[in-house]
């Protein structure tokens, strides 16, 4: 069992949106949705869309660009919970930084969040699970949505 499925349509925007940034040698930002289930005793996470709205970037920093919520919060509203954050680290690899791990511990510290960094250059994504200043890789697959 892995610890965050995604579906394959939600990784594909994610992956588009971070290509498109990094074509213009920048980072991109946004959040995977979804819900936590459980099997067996382990819990996992499903995550089923990927939503963003206007970033603020460079090529090593990215936030949402401060008109950006209220879009959010109306592309959020009734789609499931904030599952997994994500962002692009193009062209230096698939790691949290000091500053990834800071964002993660202050506003995704729910046992249900993950980050999920991509660097859409060369090819490599990771998911990461932060807990108590403690960042290990964790487990994740792609699938197909079911019919």
């Amino acid at each position: 069992m892995f610890e965050v499925y995604f579906d394959s349509a939600a990784m594909a925007k994610a992956e588009g949106h971070f290509r498109q940034a990094a074509a213009k040698r920048m980072e991109a930002i946004g959040f995977f949705l979804g819900s936590v289930h459980s099997w067996k005793g382990e819990k996992f996470v499903r995550a089923t869309d990927y939503v963003t709205a206007e970033n603020d970037s460079t090529s090593v920093s990215v936030r949402f660009a401060t008109g950006a919520f209220p879009r959010l919060a109306e592309r959020i509203t009734g789609k499931g919970l904030i599952v997994a954050w994500a962002h692009s680290h193009p062209g230096f690899g698939a790691f949290m930084s000091e500053t990834d791990v800071r964002t993660h511990e202050s506003c995704f510290d729910g046992e249900y969040n993950y980050a999920l960094v991509i660097d859409p250059v060369r090819g490599e994504k990771k998911v990461f699970k932060v807990d108590g200043g403690e960042v290990r890789e964790a487990s994740f697959a792609v699938v197909e949505k079911r019919k």
